[in-house]
């Protein structure tokens, strides 16, 4: 290259990024063109980061499938179950959140890893089947669950699901694999799923290389830094009992701090806040953007059971955690077409949010659950030594207990409520590459009903409790600060449609 090449070279690299400042990022994700000469201009990258389904496309989300066994046969007697699987077959793509392990007990060679006192769900093999012939496409399976029984389990998972033709995201045996989107080839185009939770089991989380250690098998997993927001009494409180364990903060009351591992800091109400990791949450967008520039529609969701309010009262919803609404509308601006957050068992605030570069898209902000199976058979022994006590005040003899009758006491703890047992089907439609509206299905679980039932989905046909679900999500999206959802009954469905 001569003098006067390099000069021009120079002055072209210096000008470019002013040049093209004006164009709005494609989100967090988005390298940032500096050079447009360098890429071909009948393949512009802005056209890949746009949807690119048929008009009339619909895409169905549901909640956390939390199911042990088949259940589709239960169709012929529940005309009501019947009527969601219609629902679910009807789409051009169903997703839900997968949080069990599929595996043969009589054959399983693996262990249960349970944590925290939480049930190890299990499914039979014929769950993946049974989950496909109901009309479900693709999962996502980053979640708290995950390794319920261990690496064992998460590849038997992989492998039943595989057999069954379900793609699935969000677990892998490297970092990588946990990471990356997995695909769906519909006739309608070709639909990504990206998956990853913020609540885990410690060790659960997948791990790249590092310079002298290899990486590990688990989930795809976001990291938080949770900081407890309470008023000026609590904090005084706080100080009270470090300045009797600890000798510190016996005069004056700080305005934060930490006790037993928990941050703390001074605000106006209570509440929680969450930093992201900046390195998990950079690769997420970039997952969520490769899946975008390789698929015609990108789901992306997390299994998130943080939260901003009611976090410790079992009686009420749990509200969404404020930092979702920064990852999803990041998540949205890198390439996502839908965001589905899953794991606080109680449905939530819902979003249209209007992208810079990419324009409308949904957000829900919790979809409940969809599959509640209280048939649990496989729970471990450390899980009845730990709540012998519970058992104890319970039953006259608690050496008799089966495994449901420690989940009986257990349940009634945590979810004695008529809204775990309550959750929408959310279907969406796109015209033209832009949300063209939203369907909300309003469904109940069967709270109250026999084991062998309760839990299934089964549609609402009931106007008046029809109105009482969807207004859950009306009230949620009012209490998260988020603009008015405009949500118009047709019939016994919730139908929003964006404002243009």
């Amino acid at each position: 290259m001569n003098r006067h090449h390099l000069l021009l070279a120079l002055l072209a690299a210096v000008a470019a990024p002013a040049a093209f400042a004006a164009e709005p990022p494609f989100g967090p994700a988005d390298p940032t063109i500096r050079d447009a000469s360098r890429l071909d201009p009948k393949r512009p990258i802005a056209a890949e980061m746009q949807a690119s389904v048929p008009d009339g496309f619909t895409a169905a989300a549901v909640g956390d499938l939390i199911i042990s066994r088949p259940l589709s046969q239960q169709a012929e007697s529940m005309p009501a179950f019947a009527k969601v699987l219609e629902i679910l077959r009807g789409t051009d793509v169903t997703f839900g959140n997968l949080e069990t392990t599929i595996f043969d007990p009589r054959t399983f060679t693996g262990s249960p890893y349970s944590w925290d006192g939480d049930w190890t769900n299990a499914s039979l093999p014929a769950v993946a089947h049974d989950l496909k012939s109901m009309g479900f496409d693709i999962v996502g399976r980053a979640n708290n669950h995950s390794l319920d029984w261990g690496l064992e389990g998460m590849r038997e998972t992989s492998r039943w699901l595989d057999a069954a033709g379900i793609p699935h995201a969000g677990t892998g045996d490297t970092h990588g694999i946990a990471r990356a989107p997995a695909y769906f080839e519909s006739p309608a185009g070709r639909i990504a799923v990206v998956s990853f939770a913020s609540t885990f089991r410690p060790t659960s989380n997948s791990l790249p290389r590092a310079p002298t250690a290899p990486g590990r098998p688990g989930l795809s997993a976001l990291h938080l830094q949770e900081t407890l927001l309470a008023p000026r009494p609590a904090i005084k409180a706080i100080a009270q009992v470090q300045c009797a364990l600890h000798g510190v903060n016996c005069k004056d009351v700080p305005k934060q701090g930490s006790l037993f591992g928990t941050q703390y800091r001074e605000a106006d109400r209570y509440s929680r806040e969450h930093a992201m990791d900046p390195e998990d949450l950079r690769e997420i967008y970039a997952a969520i953007r490769a899946a975008q520039l390789n698929a015609d529609f990108v789901i992306a969701a997390i299994h998130a059971h943080e939260c901003s309010t009611g976090c410790d009262d079992s009686g009420s919803p749990r509200g969404a955690a404020n930092f979702l609404k920064e990852l999803a509308r990041g998540a949205v601006d890198s390439g996502a077409d839908v965001f589905v957050t899953t794991g606080n068992h109680n449905l939530g605030p819902v979003e249209i949010y209007n992208s810079p570069a990419r324009g409308k898209r949904p957000i829900f902000y919790g979809l409940g659950n969809f599959f509640w199976s209280d048939v649990q058979e496989l729970l471990p022994h450390d899980l009845f030594a730990r709540n012998r006590g519970l058992l104890e005040n319970t039953w006259v003899y608690p050496g008799r207990v089966t495994e449901y009758d420690l989940t009986a006491p257990l349940n009634t703890g945590s979810f004695a409520n008529a809204f775990t047992f309550q959750t929408v089907i959310a279907e969406v439609r796109f015209a033209g590459g832009e949300l063209a509206e939203i369907v909300l299905h309003p469904v109940e679980l069967g709270y109250g009903d026999r084991l062998t039932t309760s839990g299934t989905p089964r549609l609402v046909s009931n106007e008046a409790r029809a109105r009482e679900i969807l207004g859950q999500i009306v009230d949620e999206t009012a209490r998260f600060g988020l603009p008015q959802l405009g949500l118009r009954m047709s019939g016994v469905r919730g139908v929003v449609v964006p404002e243009h």
